[in-house]
């Protein structure tokens, strides 16, 4: 477990701080309010950040971190010392597996992915995407709660954009984003 926290990127302790925001927002978006805009604040503080992570964390250099307070920064710690962080295993206890993958799809907010996998019982973050599908093209999403054939459609949609490479948008660190533009504009100088 030990190398699984030490070979974690940026992008990937990043998609973790999420899931933890999203937990807590399931669990009471009021109450945890504080702790959710943290915890997205760190996620794309670390996203953009051009060193990797367990790099600053062997160089003590973690409080470096813009966005990344002391509490969030114990759990980093902790996630490199031993793997696990149990704050960040407490938080997401009582959330399904199966609704973090939805979290990528545009248009899937937390609540709403909670909701789709508690009420079809979908249990495996692996096959959660198909049998997602599988039920909306089954026309049942549109007999819930809160829902309709419009959502049923979108979220068909969203399926179908998300397996075409079209997520939700990702943001670039400005190094670089720079660094490819120059390249985009040298090879377009060359090409005319």
């Amino acid at each position: 477990m030990l190398c699984y926290a030490a070979c974690m990127t940026n992008a990937q302790i990043a998609s973790l701080l999420r899931n933890v925001a999203a937990a807590y927002a399931i669990k009471n978006e009021a109450k945890y309010r504080f702790q959710i805009i943290a915890y997205e604040k760190a996620a794309d503080s670390i996203e953009g950040t051009t060193q990797q992570l367990k790099d600053l964390y062997k160089e003590g250099k973690l409080e470096n971190i813009p966005g990344v307070g002391p509490s969030i920064r114990q759990h980093l710690e902790d996630l490199f010392k031993t793997g696990t962080v149990k704050h960040f295993d407490w938080v997401m206890s009582d959330i399904p597996k199966a609704v973090f993958p939805l979290l990528s799809i545009p248009s899937f907010g937390p609540k709403k992915a909670f909701k789709l996998v508690s009420e079809f019982k979908l249990k495996n973050p692996e096959t959660v995407l198909d049998d997602l599908e599988k039920i909306a093209k089954a026309n049942k999403i549109s007999t819930l709660e809160g829902f309709g054939e419009k959502s049923q459609s979108d979220i068909l949609r969203a399926i179908g954009e998300f397996r075409l490479g079209k997520g939700k948008t990702t943001r670039m660190a400005l190094p670089f984003a720079s660094e490819l533009a120059q390249k985009i504009l040298e090879y377009l100088k060359k090409s005319s």
